[in-house]
């Protein structure tokens, strides 16, 4: 949503006024000017992620390692230095997994050089008017949900979330962001959000280990 209203914002402050447009009309054709570059960002992001993915695949002998496009070269090179500096090995890539009433596929689970056992994430982010990347309490809400199902699901235990940020345009930059909460706190962040979601729907999950009383 911040995306979106920042889309439009720069549409607003960028797009010429035609001669005689009507408010309405020139707030439908900045909205839709954000809509096709919000469009395109998510194409591209889904493409880069992809690529990504098949690199993970590759480190687990999964997948060849992948050709990467040539719009891709220094976002992927950039990635592959990171990797290599702190990732010890891929443990498992696009795994399903199930939580207590929901599930989901999770990325990337590593373990790092320092031996922390980590779930992965990697974004892109254009930094056109920005210096720095945005991390959205969303995003660890969200590795935090994918920790808890992937311990449930593999019996493993989750020691960091890690949110890895990429631009999306020229100069290419990296950031690895590790979320300073415990593992724990984000998935007890995500499951009071699904409480509340379960309760606006009238939704009580039966297939699950927790409590009954923990849905009513």
């Amino acid at each position: 949503m911040r995306y979106l209203q920042r889309q439009a914002w720069e549409a607003a402050v960028t797009t010429p006024r035609n001669p005689g447009e009507s408010d309405d009309d020139f707030y439908d054709r900045c909205l839709r000017w954000a809509d096709e570059h919000s469009k395109i960002a998510r194409e591209r992001g889904g493409d880069f992620h992809t690529l990504i993915q098949r690199f993970h695949m590759s480190c687990i002998g999964e997948a060849a390692p992948p050709t990467c496009p040539p719009q891709f070269i220094e976002q992927f090179d950039s990635y592959m230095r990171w990797y290599e500096k702190w990732v010890a090995k891929t443990i498992s890539v696009e795994q399903v997994v199930i939580g207590d009433g929901y599930a989901g596929r999770v990325d990337h689970v590593a373990k790092l050089r320092d031996g922390r056992i980590a779930v992965c994430d990697v974004k892109s982010q254009a930094l056109t008017k920005r210096k720095s990347f945005n991390h959205y309490e969303s995003h660890a809400i969200q590795l935090g949900a994918y920790a808890a199902a992937w311990q449930k699901t593999s019996g493993g235990w989750a020691d960091a979330l890690v949110s890895i940020y990429v631009s999306s345009n020229t100069p290419v930059t990296l950031e690895s962001y590790v979320w300073p909460g415990a593992v724990g706190y984000y998935s007890k962040l995500f499951m009071g959000l699904l409480d509340v979601w379960c309760f606006s729907n009238n939704y009580f999950p039966t297939t699950t280990d927790r409590p009954v009383e923990a849905w009513k």
